[in-house]
């Protein structure tokens, strides 16, 4: 990925100029209209609006394309899972050996919760029912959802082997496929956009991961990455999940770098930290967002120290997170 440091050659000296003192900042996110992408937006307005920083939101075609431009410092920031910062920074599954270990933590934002999406008047009611059907996968631009995903299914006893694939670079074109009869499910968020308009044409609804034992979650969790939870979703703002539906959860975080200075990061977070009312209000994932929240327990990879360093100014750093973020910096 170009360096968002470093302005296209043909346009470098024209901008350089008029910004004189400015610094340009990036926030790498996944394709446009996705969860990720919203979220770096409104972040990126954020910034924009309370600090001398030019920020903006640099999507692409998956957020893993972008994890080594992160950990190169060729991107100051990247909206990421849970399961993709692990992954990278570990340097498994489809980082294959490539250890990202400059990867960082700044912000817990919220939880997402992610699951199986079929039709309506879809026949298919539990995970168990998958099998034979057609189910969106390979995504071959967002390989850890084929992990993920393919966990959840483990749950039920199933895999990949067990479905006829459907093709999809992302959970975007995964999505498509069902609306349009080419899939009888994909794997999605049910606050994706598409979600929203898929079942404004078609009617939607997500499989309840109901029933799930305590044996049948762990698996998730060794198929997939330790910190994947069970949680509860839904209300009356998302038809095609009632309230109370239980949904595979994972965190997501605005990622840093080594690379990313110290100042950068204060800044950022003071921004954040100011901004609470109106980021929870940017898009309905962001109403998970909350500052008391933005440490977590279960971080898959190390917090950035200057982001250490606030949250202790701020009281909220606790000795639980001292604790998990000092066993994930041993890995």
């Amino acid at each position: 990925m170009p360096s968002v440091r470093i302005l296209a050659a043909s346009a470098a000296l024209t901008l350089l100029t008029s910004v004189a003192s400015a610094q340009t900042v990036g926030i790498a996110t996944g394709p446009q209209a996705t969860p990720t992408n919203a979220t770096g937006s409104a972040i990126a307005k954020v910034m924009n609006e309370a600090t001398g920083l030019q920020t903006r939101a640099v999507p692409n075609t998956s957020n893993d394309i972008a994890m080594p431009g992160l950990n190169r410092g060729q991107v100051d920031f990247a909206i990421a899972s849970v399961d993709l910062a692990n992954t990278a920074f570990l340097g498994i599954e489809q980082f294959d050996g490539r250890k990202l270990g400059n990867v960082r933590i700044v912000a817990k934002l919220f939880p997402l919760n992610v699951g199986i999406v079929v039709r309506k008047d879809s026949n298919i009611k539990t995970g168990a029912d998958l099998k034979g059907k057609r189910v969106s996968g390979v995504f071959s631009g967002q390989p850890v959802i084929r992990v993920l995903s393919g966990a959840a299914m483990g749950a039920y006893g199933l895999s990949y082997n067990d479905v006829s694939v459907v093709p999809a670079v992302n959970v975007v074109q995964g999505v498509a496929a069902v609306v349009d009869g080419r899939a009888d499910a994909a794997w999605a968020s049910p606050a994706m956009p598409q979600i929203r308009q898929a079942h404004a044409k078609v009617g939607v609804r997500f499989i309840p991961l109901s029933g799930i034992t305590p044996e049948q979650e762990d698996t998730i969790r060794k198929q997939a990455f330790p910190s994947v939870y069970v949680d509860k979703f839904g209300g009356p703002q998302t038809p095609w999940l009632p309230a109370g539906t239980p949904m595979l959860t994972q965190e997501m975080y605005l990622g840093a770098s080594t690379k990313t200075t110290d100042d950068v990061v204060k800044q950022v977070l003071a921004a954040l930290w100011s901004a609470e009312a109106d980021l929870m209000k940017a898009h309905p994932v962001m109403r998970g967002f909350a500052n008391k929240a933005a440490v977590t327990t279960r971080p898959g990879v190390p917090y950035h120290p200057a982001a250490i360093a606030f949250y202790k100014e701020k009281g909220v750093w606790t000795k639980e997170a001292e604790a998990a973020n000092a066993a994930v910096m041993k890995k």
